[in-house]
């Protein structure tokens, strides 16, 4: 008989955002494909390129298949939605892993919230349920990436949490243990998603297997904002 886990098929919650809105947390859907695309095409370019690595205009129909079709087991993706006035669901955000095929132990993290609702806490919130669900699925460790070349947030990330990266195309990438439901304290996996906000850190997870995307120059002002410490 399998231990209960809270994030289920079925998982929902509601809760208030740090300007008073509410969004609501659940589990990503097939369905949700249209709202996935309608969410990215609300990101701006910075985004899009500090998630991708490359400057993408769309996502395409597999991709989009690909980042719906979740198993909950190797690939679990929590969605952050919200509603307009006239009661239709909009995609706020999505944080997800995928575990690694060698080592299931491991899993790449990937966390997106859409520009206009950002600096609302909803990155930290995301981080925090998919660690909780992380525990329950065995992940011991999550993997992310800084984007190479960038040396005072590799000294800042080396700093938070001390580790010999591996060089990966135009990534360096790092590996974190999760901290304990025991002791609680996300503090380094906050400070490094606050750095990925500020342009800093690339949690770019899955999609970074998908050799066969196009690569090609951030945007102009990426490099500069990325650098600002």
């Amino acid at each position: 008989m399998q231990p209960y886990r809270r994030f289920h098929p079925h998982y929902r919650e509601r809760l208030a955002l740090a300007d008073g809105s509410w969004a609501e947390l659940r589990m990503v859907r097939p369905e949700d494909a249209a709202l996935l695309r309608d969410g990215f095409e609300r990101l701006s370019a910075r985004s899009r390129f500090q998630r991708f690595l490359f400057s993408k205009p769309r996502l395409s129909e597999e991709e989009l298949r690909y980042l719906t079709s979740v198993d909950g087991e190797q690939h679990v993706a929590i969605g952050a939605v919200t509603w307009s006035p006239v009661g239709k669901e909009v995609g706020l955000g999505v944080a997800r892993f995928f575990r690694l095929a060698e080592s299931p132990e491991v899993a790449e993290v990937a966390i997106t919230v859409v520009d206009d609702a950002q600096g609302k806490g909803l990155g930290r919130i995301l981080m925090d349920r998919l660690v909780e669900a992380a525990h329950e699925r065995g992940v011991e460790r999550f993997e992310f990436r800084v984007l190479a070349g960038n040396l005072p947030m590799y000294k800042l990330v080396q700093a938070l949490a001390p580790c010999e990266p591996v060089r990966d195309d135009d990534a360096l990438c790092f590996s974190v243990p999760l901290p304990t439901p025991a002791r609680g304290g996300y503090d380094v996996l906050r400070s490094l998603l606050a750095l990925a906000a500020q342009g800093a850190l690339t949690l770019i997870g899955p999609t970074c297997r998908w050799r066969m995307m196009p690569r090609a120059s951030p945007p102009a002002s990426y490099g500069a904002e990325a650098r600002a410490p």
